[in-house]
């Protein structure tokens, strides 16, 4: 594929490296502002090069090429020209300018780290995350390459920059932790350079259950024998087919339809043109079984064969530059690097890897083939030019920014029939980091449902589902949600659901004193809960109403049994049941199973365990009649008067706990109500205002700090109190009469006592500001010469790892750790310094003010109306 035509980037390329950042920072100025549009990304870069504290401490790579990369630069030089000769005419985007204007090698400005952070491990979890934690940028023009590519550790500093910042941040990051990563540059569809995705599926909502299970079933698939397959019908087999194909156009039709915040749906004046950047991994390291291409601005990981992509130009990672020469689509391109028939690579491998495949390439005329004998090899690879190492400094994402996670703290994105809406922790009162609306038409305008994730919830909730055309909702609590009742036994809720009106489910964890486990309420039909490990062993127990029997009660008189229900008030009961486990120290004939109390027939039921191995069991029917018990038939064996109290005690037993449950359960629910009422509440008083800590129901009683969150709290308050102990102990120590050596030479020797004339009050006050004056300059001068101290030995650092060499990984990682001391230093001492400036004034103001106030200088301030009088 043939690029655009690109002036700027020609101009990089052809030039001289040692005139180049001149030409474009001096000369070419004027020419570059008026073919480059001035977009964010430039004046990040502007503002990059004007902070005099950032060029303090600079790499002095930003700012020049050592002799190694001005070698590099002639060699690449060198390699486009005979391309143009053997090929064409045809732009190469191999050398771009960095912040300073200066041309670096593309490899060369990817910088491999490991951070620690686990979520950054793994592709799909570091892709997403870098896609959530960039702010991007298009590119402008979209069909020209960026005139500045920065360095990584500036791209994640600022947290912005267009698709190749990103590609080149996110493969430095792969290539960190183990993965054979490669930016790719070539021509991308419009919804891909806009990251539009409007007519893409949620990645959030995507779940493949056959990977999971293909990871079981291969560690049986030795020991498993393999079934015949089942006999299929081929007409079905077609009609299904041609279901699918209906499908799959009407949703396409669907996807088609107009949308007002859809500009995808409109002619595209650059398209086959928009240049673009993506990753690609390759199979092989990390147990990566294919090859696979990643999208940085959306985090979308896509098969080589089925990617959305249009050509490849060029790929590179940290050690070579590949030019793609295949006419085909992305999808068709064969990624034998190696190959010149398929590509032409700018550095040879002294490993020999550039020496396989066709060697019918720029480096395969006769004067420079290389010597096929073993002394040949080694000679050619002690001369072969070897890549210098990364320019840029260590990549690093401070801790703070990793846990917010998204830019500035929130971000809203569009997909087919969804919108996610993500959040940074502890920003908003209820706790919400991430809010997934699915809809019923392309518009978005009809929800269908609402997902709401929560962190750092004091009632431990975490989840919640809302589907507002069923009115259902559900929610997730973490184990530890405390009781509303001390004294009752309660909490540990594991999940809620209510469909308003109809019907309401809690789960509760198996942590409770009265082993509730499941709670299930039909509104004005039943109720029923479940236990585990209760002393008594009841594990079931349940009451059925029946609104009929208020009115069909004989009599008209009201039911004496009934039960509370919400919107409805007392409900007669028409049925109690208790289950109860297996005592294996009774025998089963004589061990409650079920018990079963009919009261508006005045029936009760009881059902026995099964004998071991047999299918049926004993049941016992009594009848109530004014308190007295009779076994059914009245003919057979009746009870005892114990076993009738002790049945009837149990029915009034039964009565008491359901209303009890009832009673507990409802108190709960009540306390949830108004604590999201409030919370509700606080977010509507807080809109568009500065939230107060201090305000009932805010996000102070809402939200719990983590233990990890605390911690980093606390360390910064005792840092903070430890330097302001330090100061106050320094200004207690020199606390002392700052007069008293300016008015030793004016006391009287006899009386000890001074007496100052408006004239003398004066000279000594002059004299204390100007010493207590250069005092304050003198302390400001040491901190700044402590400062340059600093800065200047790690540039003797730097420069003495240069000559060192550029591949001695013992000495690179002693630097880096010394680098990070030294930074670490350096900043202290600019805090320092910062804060002793504005506490100078400070300190003045105080010093005059206490030199109004003395009353041993009130002549000189009795003498000034005096003039004025005169």
């Amino acid at each position: 594929p043939t690029g655009p035509f690109h002036e700027f980037g020609t101009r990089c390329v052809h030039s001289s490296p040692c005139l180049l950042a001149f030409a474009v920072m001096e000369e070419d100025a004027h020419m570059v502002e008026r073919t480059e549009p001035i977009t964010q990304k430039v004046i990040r870069c502007r503002r990059f090069v004007g902070d005099a504290q950032t060029a303090q401490t600079l790499n002095p790579r930003y700012c020049s090429n050592t002799p190694k990369e001005e070698l590099l630069l002639e060699h690449v030089r060198e390699f486009e020209e005979q391309f143009v000769n053997v090929y064409g005419n045809r732009f190469l985007f191999l050398c771009p300018p960095n912040e300073y204007g200066v041309p670096k090698f593309l490899p060369s400005t990817i910088r491999p780290t490991h951070l620690p952070y686990k979520e950054l491990y793994e592709v799909k979890p570091c892709s997403q995350f870098l896609a959530d934690f960039f702010n991007y940028d298009e590119l402008k023009p979209p069909d020209r390459y960026p005139s500045i590519i920065p360095a990584p550790h500036s791209v994640l500093k600022w947290q912005a920059g267009d698709c190749f910042d990103l590609s080149i941040a996110l493969c430095s990051l792969l290539i960190g932790v183990g993965y054979d990563a490669y930016c790719v540059s070539g021509f991308a569809p419009r919804f891909i350079t806009t990251r539009n995705e409007a007519r893409s599926a949620c990645p959030q909502l995507e779940w493949h259950p056959e990977d999971k299970k293909e990871d079981v079933e291969s560690e049986d698939d030795e020991f498993t024998i393999h079934k015949k397959p089942p006999l299929t019908s081929e007409y079905r087999e077609a009609r299904r087919t041609a279901d699918e194909v209906d499908k799959a156009r009407l949703d396409e039709e669907e996807m088609k339809s107009d949308s007002e915040d859809d500009p995808s749906s409109e002619e595209d004046e650059f398209e086959n043109r928009r240049i673009h950047c993506w990753v690609l991994v390759r199979q092989g390291s990390r147990e990566v079984r294919e090859d696979m291409y990643v999208e940085p601005t959306t985090g979308r990981i896509y098969d080589v064969t089925r990617c959305p992509y249009l050509k490849i130009d060029l790929i590179w990672n940290h050690r070579n530059l590949w030019v793609n020469m295949q006419v085909c689509n992305a999808s068709q391109v064969e990624l034998d690097l190696y190959n010149s028939r398929y590509f032409e690579y700018v550095m040879l491998d002294a490993e020999g890897g550039g020496s396989g495949g066709d060697a019918r390439g720029l480096y395969a005329d006769g004067g420079d083939a290389p010597d096929e004998s073993e002394g040949g090899k080694l000679e050619q690879a002690a001369q072969i030019l070897d890549m210098p190492p990364a320019w840029s400094e260590r990549v690093d994402i401070p801790r703070e920014n990793f846990h917010a996670r998204c830019y500035q703290g929130e971000k809203t994105i569009f997909y087919h029939k969804c919108k996610v809406e993500q959040y940074a922790p502890y920003t908003q009162d209820d706790g919400l980091v991430q809010r997934i609306t699915l809809y019923k038409d392309v518009r978005r305008q009809i929800p269908l449902e609402i997902r709401e994730t929560f962190k750092h919830r004091r009632d431990r909730l975490s989840e919640r589902k809302r589907r507002p055309m069923q009115n259902e909702t559900i929610e997730h609590f973490l184990p530890g949600r405390p009781s509303s009742s001390t004294s009752a036994a309660g909490g540990a809720l594991k999940q809620y659901r209510e469909i308003s009106a109809v019907s309401r489910e809690l789960l509760f964890y198996n942590s409770r004193l009265d082993g509730l486990v499941r709670c299930v309420e039909l509104i004005g039909k039943k109720m029923f809960e479940f236990f585990e490990d209760r002393d008594d062993r009841l594990i079931y127990h349940s009451v059925t109403l029946d609104p009929s029997l208020a009115t069909n009660h004989r009599g008209g008189q009201k039911p004496k049994d009934t039960y509370l229900v919400e919107s409805m008030g007392e409900v007669p009961i028409r049925k109690m049941t208790q289950k109860y486990a297996r005592n294996s120290q009774v025998p089963p004939d004589e061990d409650f199973h079920k018990i079963c109390y009919f009261l508006a027939e005045g029936k009760i039921r009881v059902d026995y365990h099964r004998e071991p191995g047999q299918l049926t069991f004993k049941t016992v029917t009594y009848v109530n009649e004014d308190g007295n018990l009779y076994s059914l038939p009245r003919t057979g064996t009746q009870p005892t008067q114990q076993e009738a109290q002790r049945l009837l005690q149990m029915q009034g037993n039964c009565r008491d706990i359901l209303t009890e449950s009832h009673q507990r359960t409802h108190v709960e629910l009540n306390q949830r109500r108004k604590d999201e009422n409030g919370i509700r509440a606080s977010r509507s008083v807080q809109a568009g205002k500065k939230r107060e800590l201090g305000l009932p129901g805010s996000r102070e009683d809402v939200l719990e700090p983590s233990v990890y969150d605390l911690a980093r709290e606390h360390a910064r308050v005792d840092a903070m109190r430890e330097g302001a102990e330090e100061e106050k102990q320094e200004e207690t120590t020199s606390k002392v009469d700052v007069l008293a050596p300016y008015l030793v030479d004016f006391m009287n020797k006899e009386t000890k006592y001074v007496q100052l004339d408006s004239l003398q009050a004066e000279l000594v006050m002059k004299k204390c500001t100007q010493d207590f004056r250069k005092r304050l300059t003198d302390r400001a001068e040491i901190i700044q010469k402590r400062l340059e101290e600093e800065q200047e030995q790690l540039r003797k650092r730097r420069a003495q790892m240069q000559r060192r060499g550029d591949n001695v990984e013992k000495d690179e990682r002693e630097f880096e750790r010394y680098q990070s001391q030294a930074m670490f230093r350096t900043q202290i001492l600019e805090q320092r310094l910062a804060r002793h400036e504005m506490q100078a004034i400070e300190k003045f103001q105080e010093l005059e003010r206490m030199l109004q106030e003395d009353p041993r200088l009130a002549a000189m301030w009795q003498r000034e109306p005096a003039a004025m009088g005169r």
